[in-house]
């Protein structure tokens, strides 16, 4: 394995995880983990009822649209088309400034 990966540990629901992350990484992957405990954990005081697999399922669909939203969100894309389309026109306006003040 790559010596510049750390070895932790995280728990989820009582069971205890090996990873080999990035050092920089480590803050995110604890965060991650104690929001999918913190998650899991809502679901099950929410629907007791429910069985487990429900709850790991409702942990799931929450945090995956959480990413979807927040993909959504910082799709740049439209503003990128929009950038290019006013440097078309702000260079069209100085061509053409520049050709008026050639003629005078």
């Amino acid at each position: 394995m790559n010596d510049d990966l750390l070895r932790i540990y995280l728990t989820i629901d009582k069971e205890r995880y090996p990873l080999r992350v990035k050092a920089e990484e480590e803050a995110v992957y604890r965060a991650a983990g104690k929001l999918v405990e913190k998650t899991l954990q809502k679901y099950r005081n929410l629907f007791p009822e429910e069985t487990e697999n429900g709850h790991w399922t409702l942990t799931a669909l929450e945090l995956a649209y959480v990413n979807q939203s927040i993909e959504q969100r910082n799709d740049t894309a439209p503003y990128t088309q929009k950038l290019q389309q006013l440097m078309v026109d702000i260079e069209r306006c100085i061509d053409s400034s520049q050709e008026r003040t050639a003629v005078e």
